[in-house]
């Protein structure tokens, strides 16, 4: 049961990160995905910290398919490697992440 809660937390935490690295308030949650940028970078921490629950991505984005999670993982990770940019904001975004958790 423990490690459930520090899924849960790790999760909070990344939406902690993403929303105020774009600026996105708690209750736009759904601007995430809106965004292409913020959805990839979403996808890439939930991978990495392995908080890919499908109940509670259902309950948060409305995503009820391990096909979208697999196919935005795919994107992301390709994004990764091409854009500079991007990288540089996922590794700022896992830093805070590691200060947090940690």
């Amino acid at each position: 049961m423990d490690k459930f809660f520090k899924k849960e937390d790790k999760y909070a935490t990344i939406l902690d990160v993403i929303c105020s690295i774009k600026g996105i308030s708690h209750e736009e949650l759904f601007k995430i995905l809106k965004d292409r940028e913020s959805k990839y970078l979403l996808f890439l921490l939930l991978k990495k910290y392995r908080c890919t629950d499908m109940d509670v991505l259902n309950r948060d984005f409305s995503i009820d398919s391990k096909k979208s999670i697999s196919y935005n993982m795919k994107k992301a990770e390709e994004k990764f490697f091409i854009n500079k940019e991007f990288r540089d904001m996922y590794f700022e975004a896992e830093g805070i992440i590691e200060k947090v958790i940690e």
